[in-house]
């Protein structure tokens, strides 16, 4: 077996280095709206074949920027309970939000 990565792997890589960009980028752009309306929540959510803990540097950044982080754990179980997953967790946010997926 060879070192490197299967194309899956090549593909998870590149979506999660999009998302992370992605989300700090949107997070600089919500920096610069007023006190009042900013975005404080941000939820987490990790794709297939992985785990809430591949977030832990992003979560971390957010956290020390004063944003409250959410990670969604999901089962993958099935689709049906990654989704209510995913909706408990956004159901307990206490204001808007922006959310990410890898």
């Amino acid at each position: 077996m060879s070192n490197s990565m299967t194309p899956t792997q090549a593909v998870r890589a590149m979506s999660q280095t999009l998302c992370v960009a992605l989300l700090l980028l949107t997070c600089g752009a919500l920096s610069a709206q007023n006190e009042e309306h900013r975005v404080r929540n941000v939820v987490l959510v990790h794709g297939a074949w992985a785990d809430g803990s591949g977030w832990k540097g992003v979560y971390d950044i957010l956290v020390k920027d004063g944003y409250n982080v959410s990670i969604v754990q999901e089962p993958e179980t099935s689709f049906i309970e990654d989704v209510a997953a995913a909706k408990r967790v956004l159901a307990q946010q206490d204001g808007p939000l922006h959310s990410c997926r890898s």
